[in-house]
């Protein structure tokens, strides 16, 4: 679909809102109900999202369950190399807005911060737990020794079937 299809799309939504401030008429109100239901029909079997017809671009473009899908991961590790994760989708956007450009220095005192704090998780963790695409894996009883930025690959259509999914180390400390 294109941009002037959309435009369409949403003077036609307009036009129909014009019309039951206009007249009051209750067949405009049907009408602009049996066309944001329609619309939404057509977007789902489309698998395209066009504003004002859904509240986020989740939709940008067309899915596909068996694209790879990159995230960051923040977790800690303790004595006995269980990770727990830490944080949750904030945090990891804003490693991948800053994190990454900077120094291995900066690097190193960010996550130095992180791992200090890390047994206090009010800290990091911006929205409630649910809010969390990423499991709060079940990390060792003992103390963080050490934090790592991993950068998790996953295919959707894999993961859902068994939960496979690869990862990378991005940054840690200490080295």
């Amino acid at each position: 679909m294109s941009n002037l299809l959309y435009l369409g799309l949403f003077v036609v939504f307009v036009a129909i809102i014009i019309v039951i401030r206009l007249t009051g008429d209750r067949r405009a109100v049907v009408a602009l109900f049996v066309y944001v239901i329609a619309v939404h029909a057509v977007l789902v079997f489309a698998k395209r999202d066009a504003w004002p017809f859904a509240t986020h671009g989740v939709f940008l473009e067309s899915g596909n369950e068996y694209r790879p899908l990159s995230v960051p991961r923040i977790v800690v590790v303790d004595r006995n190399g269980h990770e727990k994760v830490i944080g949750d989708r904030t945090l990891n956007v804003w490693w991948l807005a800053v994190g990454r450009k900077m120094t291995p220095q900066q690097q190193d005192q960010a996550l130095a911060f992180l791992l200090r704090n890390a047994g206090t998780r009010r800290h990091f963790a911006i929205a409630p737990d649910w809010y969390s695409t990423e499991p709060n894996a079940a990390g060792g009883s003992g103390a963080p020794q050490r934090i790592r930025v991993l950068l998790v690959t996953r295919v959707p259509a894999q993961k859902l079937v068994n939960g496979a999914e690869t990862s990378q180390v991005l940054a840690q400390f200490p080295r």
